[in-house]
């Protein structure tokens, strides 16, 4: 026990005095904060100023009229309209709005045709770019406010009922459980907390493994290229190796983690971050602890799992510059579960994603998924906790044999054949 405990310290001194993870971390550090402070820094960088669109008076006078009106009664209207006078004709109105464009005077004009689609005149908006996104829905949804207004007021209704019928439909969404009657639902505040969490964790869990993982088989495979391993085998056992290195390496993540975790915590409580979470209409108090206990099961799970087999596979490798790509077939499976995860952000409850929630590489992001944005019954998860358990055992009893004999050949990769020979003198 003493000799496991001296390696784990060994491995994760050694590593966290290094300079590369220090410095690496400080940048990681160092871009958390920046995200989370990039909208602020965004809104300071950018103009207040609205965006101007030139709207002729032509015949339709009473759409650009309703048009300027709407925007002048916003407080912090982000569209203001220009009217612009009319030409004569479409030919010449367009030649003006050109020279306006470039002038810089306005962004882009709208051209109100007199034809009608709809009980309403098309309108067709001119700039020297591509419409932003953001833009066309605003200008849309006024748009038809607009129009709403118009076929009201013909019908003869009174203002009060005009207002009733504009007056949007309220829609709160609970998500629940129909495995667990007593379960309350899912509040849209817990939703959206889950999602930003369960977002974010996932690309911890992924991130996480993907790195210290390849740091396990780096770490085996350049003892093993300086003859280090040879020296160690003599006084601490193989198995007591592998274990105390993916101990130790899975010790400096959580480590790297619980910095980044205390980094973000600062962020958040600092007032802009603070002000986003309140126009988001978003509570910490519907952050569920339980999700955070989840993801140090599921990530200590994935870790262990993955862990086991870089270190089989750093075993078998004799240059550290054979690593990468003696480990591609295991980062590709993970690359597959972080993708099938990213799917399931949508569709937590699709068939696909609840049958690989169970499959021993994916369940650690897959089931974490269906944790944060649905509520699977507690009997699904403990399955799969004991399948990754299970799959633990075997892969850590296989990975040892192979570790066992992987860490004294040297020269080139051994085959299938001879690894089966040697692993069958270690039983």
């Amino acid at each position: 026990m003493n000799r496991i405990l001296t390696v784990i310290k060994f491995t994760y001194m050694t590593r966290f005095r290094m300079k590369s993870f220090r410095i690496m971390t400080l940048i990681l550090m160092i871009v958390l904060s920046v995200l989370f402070h990039l909208p602020a820094i965004i809104s300071q960088l950018s103009s207040d100023e609205p965006t101007k669109i030139g709207v002729f008076g032509t015949s339709q006078a009473v759409i650009a009229g309703k048009l300027t009106a709407f925007y002048n009664n916003q407080p912090k209207p982000d569209i203001l309209i220009v009217p612009l006078p009319d030409g004569g004709s479409a030919a010449a109105n367009e030649a003006y709005g050109k020279q306006q464009i470039a002038d810089k005077k306005i962004k882009g004009f709208l051209e109100i045709a007199d034809a009608k689609q709809g009980g309403f005149p098309k309108v067709i908006y001119k700039s020297k770019g591509t419409m932003e996104f953001s833009l066309k829905n605003k200008l849309q949804t006024t748009l038809h406010l607009i129009k709403t207004d118009i076929v009201l007021q013909g019908a003869g209704l009174s203002d009060a009922v005009k207002t009733d019928l504009q007056t949007p439909v309220s829609l709160e969404t609970v998500q629940i459980s129909t495995t667990d009657q007593a379960a309350a639902g899912k509040t849209e505040s817990q939703i959206a907390i889950s999602y930003a969490l369960v977002y974010v964790m996932l690309f911890l869990l992924y991130m996480g493994v993907i790195g210290f993982g390849n740091l396990v088989a780096t770490e085996i495979t350049a003892e093993k290229s300086t003859r280090v391993m040879e020296l160690l085998i003599t006084s601490v056992s193989p198995l007591k190796q592998m274990f105390g290195k993916i101990i130790g390496v899975c010790l400096l993540a959580l480590t790297q983690i619980g910095l980044l975790i205390a980094v973000g915590a600062v962020n958040l409580s600092l007032s802009g971050s603070s002000s986003m979470i309140t126009d988001l209409h978003l509570s910490w108090q519907d952050l569920q602890l339980a999700l955070i206990v989840y993801f140090l099961i599921f990530y200590l799970l994935g870790f262990f799992i993955y862990a086991t087999v870089f270190a089989a596979v750093g075993s078998l490798v004799s240059r550290t510059e054979d690593v990468g790509q003696a480990i591609m077939p295991v980062t590709l499976v993970i690359v597959a579960a972080f993708m099938i995860a990213i799917f399931g952000l949508n569709q937590p409850n699709a068939g696909f994603v609840v049958t690989m929630s169970f499959v021993p590489f994916f369940s650690p992001l897959i089931m974490f998924l269906r944790i944060g944005m649905s509520t699977p019954p507690f009997w699904q998860i403990a399955i799969s906790i004991a399948i990754q358990l299970a799959s633990i055992g075997a892969m850590a009893w296989l990975a040892a044999k192979i570790y066992r004999t992987g860490v004294l050949m040297y020269g080139k990769r051994p085959t299938l054949k001879e690894l089966r020979k040697a692993m069958r003198a270690y039983r």
